[in-house]
């Protein structure tokens, strides 16, 4: 049920990423909203789970913005791998954690998508750009705790409403008192 809530919840993002945000000047920079859903996968869910949710996602943003096809699948699942290996030595679920992840990851993202695309149109190197990497950096620091913590609302929402019935639309009453 709940990779159904994060599925919605990412194409939702997603949408509203790729035309709402790309209206904003340029000098204040264009959120990944999507990228701090990864980070939240990632620090909440299991790896399979997670693996698979965050495989779909990835294809979806191929499908939406992508210039090489499997490049975000497979830069999100380093991501999960490289969360879910940091894991094992921290605690991470710990919500004071999430943002420093998602700043770090963002910035071995940056990177990967980098050398993935050098590497694969070395005709045509991709531009880099610290101004701009370091600019995603700060709003994902500074948009990162209000925005876990709406993932955490809706998570914890949906968990309520499953648990008593009413997000499924079932009556569970105790119908043998």
């Amino acid at each position: 049920m709940f990779i159904i809530i994060y599925l919605i919840l990412g194409i939702f993002i997603l949408v509203l990423q790729t035309t709402f945000m790309q209206q904003l000047p340029a000098w204040l920079g264009k959120p990944d909203i999507l990228f701090l859903l990864i980070v939240y996968i990632a620090c909440q869910v299991d790896i399979f789970r997670g693996g698979f949710i965050i495989l779909l996602l990835g294809l979806l943003m191929d499908t939406f913005s992508g210039v090489f096809l499997g490049l975000y699948p497979v830069i999100y699942l380093l991501v999960l791998a490289f969360i879910k290996g940091i894991s094992r030595q921290i605690a991470i679920n710990k919500f004071a954690y999430h943002v420093p992840l998602a700043v770090i990851s963002y910035l071995f993202v940056g990177i990967g998508m980098y050398l993935f695309s050098l590497f694969l149109a070395p005709d045509s190197p991709p531009q880099w750009s610290w101004g701009t990497i370091l600019l995603q950096l700060l709003i994902l620091a500074v948009i990162g705790t209000p925005v876990f913590g709406i993932f955490d609302s809706i998570m914890n929402f949906c968990r309520s409403s499953s648990a008593s019935g009413r997000f499924l639309g079932t009556n569970r009453s105790n119908r043998f008192k």
